[in-house]
């Protein structure tokens, strides 16, 4: 691909490698086994179209998976010329993941603010930015991530948990009016994954500050002209992951529609333990933590709801 034709082509959206043509030129270099691939993806760089010019790198990252790994590379941004001398070269990082050390992966959009997460055994995360109208093939991504991270059986706390959401399911998919966006995106993840069945669920609703000491009631104060949400989630599993499909928040602020949405994605192979606790901050709310490995993703729901209950039968039953 010549300069001219990556300026050319170059926009908000994510693109699919398919030839070693289209492969931006400031990755060239790197061996890359498009035959082996199972899937590569061009990020490009969050400029406007017009602030683009021909000799510039187009693209923060080359995302390529193949049976295996992950494979993730990442433009450097380049220093700031000193007393008028010229920018040396960016160059790029390089980063690999095995795909039996990946524990969750998460996408998110809030309008155009994208972001994909994934988190490996060992605690480490790996974040890469992305435009909002993107979303259609990072959704691949993470599927592809899916198939390669949810090798072998459910761990004890897997089997538990995804016994719990088996016992109560199908979950009716009624989380409400101003959450229908929920529905829409199960039924997406069903298409995928028809196995996927949805074990609980629940709508977005206010939330009451513990009024306890002095900061509890600076926080009634604050709360009272921007009150706290739960948003709303769904459950849903098919014995080899469990998926919370949901805003790219758990808890918001504020009065305003919320037009976000998150998909994430829990190999339930490499699932070691899951708690309930109390919010903190909020009475009426429940944290839910699943712990894999050195990792550890935690999500907030409404206490006393479905997915609350489906978690608390698998800790009594792990």
């Amino acid at each position: 691909m010549t300069a001219t034709t990556e300026y050319d082509r170059f926009g908000p959206w994510i693109d699919e490698v398919t030839s070693l043509d289209d492969v931006p030129r400031l990755y060239r270099d790197h061996p890359l086994d498009l035959d082996a691939a199972r899937l590569v993806l061009k990020v490009p760089r969050n400029i406007a179209r017009r602030d683009a010019t021909p000799d510039m790198d187009l693209y923060d990252h080359l995302l390529v998976v193949d049976a295996t790994t992950l494979t993730v590379l990442s433009r450097r941004a380049a220093e700031r010329a000193r007393r008028g001398a010229p920018t040396a070269p960016a160059g790029y990082d390089v980063r690999t993941v095995p795909l039996t050390h990946v524990v969750a992966v998460q996408e998110s959009v809030d309008l155009l603010d994208g972001r994909l997460t994934v988190r490996t055994d060992d605690g480490a995360v790996l974040a890469v930015r992305f435009n909002g109208s993107a979303r259609t093939q990072v959704t691949r991504l993470v599927d592809v991530l899916r198939a390669g991270a949810v090798g072998g059986g459910p761990s004890a706390a897997g089997r538990a948990l995804d016994a719990a959401g088996r016992a109560v399911a199908p979950s009716p998919l009624d989380p409400g009016p101003e959450d229908l966006a929920l529905v829409a995106d199960v039924t997406a993840a069903v298409r995928a994954h028809p196995d996927l069945v949805p074990w609980a669920c629940h709508g977005r609703r206010r939330l009451t500050v513990r009024p306890a000491g002095a900061l509890g009631l600076v926080r009634l104060a604050a709360h009272a002209l921007s009150p706290a949400t739960v948003e709303g989630a769904v459950v849903a599993g098919d014995g080899s992951a469990v998926e919370v499909i949901g805003r790219s928040a758990w808890v918001t602020r504020g009065q305003m529609p919320q037009h976000s949405a998150s998909r994430l994605v829990l190999p339930l192979g490499r699932l070691d333990a899951v708690a309930l606790t109390p919010h903190p901050v909020y009475a009426d709310a429940t944290q839910v933590a699943f712990t894999l490995g050195a990792a550890a993703v935690t999500i907030v729901v409404p206490a006393g709801s479905p997915i609350e209950s489906v978690v608390a039968a698998a800790v009594r039953a792990g």
